[in-house]
């Protein structure tokens, strides 16, 4: 008995089963620009997106520089070595992504993660009703101004 192949299950499966499409650098910039108060700045002639406390990406020819926290740079390096470079700048280690290495979804994460360890701070909103507190000096003149008024 002679094996064939069902034409049309081969194409459904051809469709619906290749391989997610590998980043690139356009992926990158739309990541990084669709987070909140991002720009695009040149560095070095290589885009770059910062948050307004500082850089948090570089697309260099070598890879995607990320400003990631120590602990999860350490732990991408041990998790895939070929995907996560490591670079010494001084003492510091650095990670390069290699960008064809990792899907969309993995690199939407880790720019996020990048953002969210480089942005400010949120601004506290002071309230109206809402008193500073005296320095000690402003304290005593006011308890003299105080006892004047008795």
């Amino acid at each position: 008995m002679q094996r064939t192949r069902n034409s049309g299950s081969v194409a459904f499966w051809a469709k619906h089963c290749e391989p997610a499409a590998m980043p690139s650098p356009s992926d990158v910039r739309k990541i990084a620009l669709a987070l909140d108060g991002v720009s695009e700045i040149d560095h070095w002639d290589r885009p770059a997106y910062r948050t307004t406390k500082r850089i948090f990406a570089v697309m260099r020819p070598d890879g995607l520089y990320l400003n990631l926290a120590q602990e999860r740079k350490d732990f991408l390096f041990e998790a895939d070595g070929d995907a996560f470079v490591k670079t010494m700048w001084g003492k510091t280690a650095h990670v390069l992504v290699q960008i064809g290495k990792i899907s969309k979804a993995e690199l939407e994460t880790l720019i996020r993660e990048a953002w969210e360890h480089n942005r400010p701070e949120p601004k506290k909103v002071k309230l109206k009703d809402e008193k500073k507190p005296l320095a000690s000096a402003d304290r005593s003149s006011k308890k003299i101004r105080d006892r004047r008024m008795r």
